[in-house]
C-alpha cells in the first residue's frame, strides 16, 4: 500500500489493505476521485484538504483513498457522484453513505462531522447492500432505434450554437457522427445541419485552441467561447474522426485545416514522437492559455500526463490513419504503424489481453473498453494494409474478451472481471451500454472480415442487452444508434483483389479509404493465399489489381480504375438504404 507524499493528507491508493484497515480501526473510508487535469480537484486540494484543521481532522477520523479516473475508470464508473472531483464517504466495506464532488472548507468541515458522527448508523441501518444500478433492458432490435436516438439528438440541438443544451457544452460527437452518417444514407440536409453548425461554431471559438490547435475538454458557456481549459487525448482523437468525416462529406478545407491543427497539437504536446504512442492529458492553465503562441512558448506549459492509456491510444491510432489517407498524410501512418507497435510492447501480454495503462509496467488489466477499442483498431489497421497478422489479433483479444468478460446468462459484456473478494462495488457485475456498443462495432468488423457467424450473436446479444432502456439516455445513447445501424444494415465490402505491395493495389486501397462511408469495409485478398474466398465470391484472380464493391449478394463488375471507386461506392451504397 502506497501514500501520495504531497498534501497534508497522507492518500492511501485504492486496495484491499486500505479497507482493512478501515475495517480495523472502525473508520469510514474519504474516497476522492479526480484527475491530473482536472481543475478543480486541484483546487478542492489547493482550499480545502491543504486547511490544517481540515487535513488534521480527515487524518484521524477517515482513511483517506484517493483514485485517478483515467487509471481507475471501474472504480470512477461505480462510485462517481456527478464530475469530478467526486468526494464520497464508504463504509469500510465500500458501501457508499454519502459525498458529492467540489467542497469548499466551510462546508468540508461539516459534512466530516455529519458522517463521522452518523456512519455507523447509516451503515448499519439505511445503507442497502452492494447492488450498483444495472443498465440493461432488453427488447427488440430494429431501425427504430437508429430513429429515435436520432429524434433524441434533433430534439436536443442548439439551433443557435450548435452542440446539445445550454451550459456547459460537452463535445458529444457521437451524436454528431449519427446525423453525418443519416445524411449520408437520406440527403436530408437540416440533419447535416446539426453537425455542421456545432463544427463551425466549435471551430471558431474559444473552445478550440487557435495558437497551438487541439480542443480544450468543454466549453463553460452557450457560444463555446469560455472553455475549460484542460486538453485530453481521448476528446481530440474523437473530434479529429468528425472533422475528417466532415471534410470528406463537404469538401470545406476548414475542416481539413482544423483536423491538422488538432495533428499539429497532439504531435507536440500529446505524444511520444521518438518511439511512438500518445500521451492522456495536459493541464488546464487559463493564464497560459490566453497568451500568444510566441508568449506561450516563453513560459512553462502545463503539466502532460505522459501514462499510455490504451483506449485512448486505440482511438487516437484509428485517427491518424483515417488521416493519413483523407488528408493525404503519410507521417501520420508512419506514426500511426509505430505507436501500434509500441502499444503491444507495452501493455500485451499474451494470455492476458491488454492492459489499461503503463506505469513502469503495465496496469490494470481485464477492462473491456481496452481489449475492445484496441480490437476495432487493429481491425481497421488490417483494412489499410490487408496484413493478416493484424486481424489474427484482433480476433485473439475478441477471443480473449468473450472468455473473460462475457455473460454466458444475459448476454453483452461486463466492464471487468468480477472479484468476489475486492472492496465495494468492484465486486458487483456492471454492463454499460457505451462499452458494449464499442464491443459490438468491433464484433461487426470482425465478423464481416472474417465471416465467423460467432462475432455477429455476440454483437447480437451485446445490442439487445439495451434494446429496451436505451431512450433513457436520451441522445447521449448515439454511439448505441450507430452500432445498431452497423448491425441491422448490410456493409459496403470494398473488396481487393490483388497483392498488397503492389502499386496498383496500393492505389486502389488509398481511393477506398479516401471515401465517406460509414458502413465500408475494405478488404484485400491475395490472388495466391485467399483463393478460395475470390473463388467462393465469384471474383477473378487474374488479370490486374482489381476491386468489386459489394451490397449483400449484389457486386460491381471488376473496377482497376481508382478514380471510378467513389463513384462505384455511391452507386451501391444508396439502393439498399432502410431509413
Amino acid at each position: 500500500m502506497t501514500e501520495e507524499p504531497e498534501g497534508l493528507i497522507h492518500w492511501l491508493d485504492w486496495s484491499d489493505a486500505a479497507f482493512e484497515r478501515a475495517k480495523r480501526e472502525n473508520k469510514p473510508v474519504l474516497l476522492d476521485i479526480g484527475a491530473v487535469w482536472c481543475h478543480w480537484c486541484h483546487r478542492l486540494d489547493q482550499d480545502t484538504y491543504d486547511v490544517p484543521d481540515i487535513a488534521e481532522y480527515v487524518e484521524a477520523n477517515f482513511i483517506p483513498i484517493r483514485v485517478d479516473t483515467d487509471k481507475r475508470p471501474d472504480i470512477n464508473r461505480r462510485y462517481n457522484l456527478g464530475g469530478w472531483p467526486t468526494t464520497a464517504f464508504l463504509t469500510p466495506d465500500g458501501r457508499p453513505i454519502g459525498g458529492g464532488t467540489y467542497f469548499p472548507p466551510g462546508q468540508m468541515r461539516q459534512l466530516l462531522r455529519e458522517v463521522k458522527t452518523s456512519w455507523q448508523k447509516l451503515a448499519n441501518q439505511q445503507v442497502p447492500e452492494l447492488s450498483p444500478p444495472q443498465e440493461t433492458t432488453t427488447g427488440e432490435l430494429s431501425l427504430s432505434i437508429v430513429n429515435e436516438i436520432l429524434g433524441e439528438v434533433a430534439n436536443n440541438f442548439d439551433p443557435i450554437y450548435g452542440g446539445f443544451g445550454s451550459q456547459p457544452k460537452f463535445p458529444q460527437t457521437e451524436a454528431q457522427e449519427l446525423a453525418l452518417l443519416k445524411y449520408h444514407y437520406t440527403g436530408n440536409r437540416e440533419i447535416l445541419g446539426i453537425a455542421l453548425l456545432t463544427l463551425n461554431n466549435v471551430g471558431r471559438s474559444g473552445t478550440y485552441d487557435k495558437e497551438m490547435g487541439g480542443f480544450f475538454r468543454y466549453s463553460t458557456t452557450r457560444d463555446w467561447s469560455v472553455p475549460h481549459f484542460e486538453k485530453m487525448s481521448e476528446d481530440n482523437a474523437k473530434w479529429l474522426q468528425l472533422y475528417l468525416h466532415a471534410y470528406q462529406t463537404t469538401g470545406d478545407s476548414f475542416y481539413s485545416e482544423i483536423s491538422r491543427g488538432i495533428i499539429g497539437y497532439v504531435d507536440t504536446w500529446l505524444s511520444d514522437q521518438e518511439n511512438g504512442c500518445f500521451y492522456g492529458s495536459q493541464d488546464a492553465d487559463e493564464t497560459y492559455y490566453a497568451l500568444p503562441k510566441a508568449e506561450r512558448l516563453k513560459q512553462k506549459a502545463p503539466y502532460v500526463d505522459k501514462h499510455i492509456y490504451t483506449n485512448w491510444n486505440a482511438m487516437m491510432i484509428s485517427a491518424y490513419l483515417d488521416a493519413s489517407y483523407v488528408l493525404d498524410d503519410p507521417d501520420a501512418r508512419e506514426f500511426a504503424f509505430k505507436s501500434l507497435s509500441r502499444l503491444f510492447s507495452l501493455n500485451f501480454k499474451e494470455q492476458e489481453g491488454m492492459y489499461h495503462f503503463h506505469d513502469g509496467q503495465p496496469k490494470l488489466k481485464n477492462q473491456l473498453i481496452d481489449q475492445v477499442q484496441t480490437a476495432n483498431m487493429l481491425t481497421h489497421a488490417y483494412e489499410c494494409t490487408g496484413e493478416k497478422t493484424f486481424l489474427k489479433q484482433a480476433e485473439k483479444l475478441l477471443r480473449f474478451t468473450s472468455s473473460k468478460l462475457l455473460d454466458p446468462n444475459g448476454g453483452g459484456f461486463f466492464d471487468t472481471t468480477v472479484e468476489t473478494q475486492a472492496p465495494g462495488f468492484l465486486r458487483q457485475p456492471m454492463k454499460t451500454i457505451d462499452e458494449n456498443s464499442v464491443a459490438a462495432l468491433a464484433l461487426m468488423r470482425a465478423y464481416h472480415l472474417t465471416g465467423n457467424a460467432a462475432y455477429r450473436r455476440m454483437a447480437w446479444d451485446a445490442l439487445k442487452c439495451f434494446s429496451g432502456g436505451y431512450l433513457r439516455y436520451g441522445f447521449m445513447s448515439a454511439e448505441y444508434a450507430l452500432a445498431a445501424d452497423t448491425f441491422l444494415n448490410e456493409p459496403t465490402m470494398i473488396r481487393i483483389v490483388g497483392v498488397k505491395e503492389k502499386n496498383e493495389t496500393r492505389e486502389l486501397l488509398e481511393a477506398a479509404a479516401k471515401i465517406y462511408e460509414p458502413r465500408k469495409i475494405i478488404q484485400i485478398l491475395d490472388p495466391q493465399t485467399d483463393a478460395k474466398q475470390i473463388s467462393d465470391n465469384g471474383f477473378s484472380r487474374a488479370g490486374p489489381p482489381t476491386a468489386y464493391i459489394c451490397v449483400g449478394t449484389a457486386c460491381t463488375t471488376p473496377i482497376s480504375d481508382p478514380s471510378q471507386i467513389a463513384s462505384e461506392v455511391q452507386k451501391m451504397a444508396n439502393p439498399r438504404l432502410k431509413g
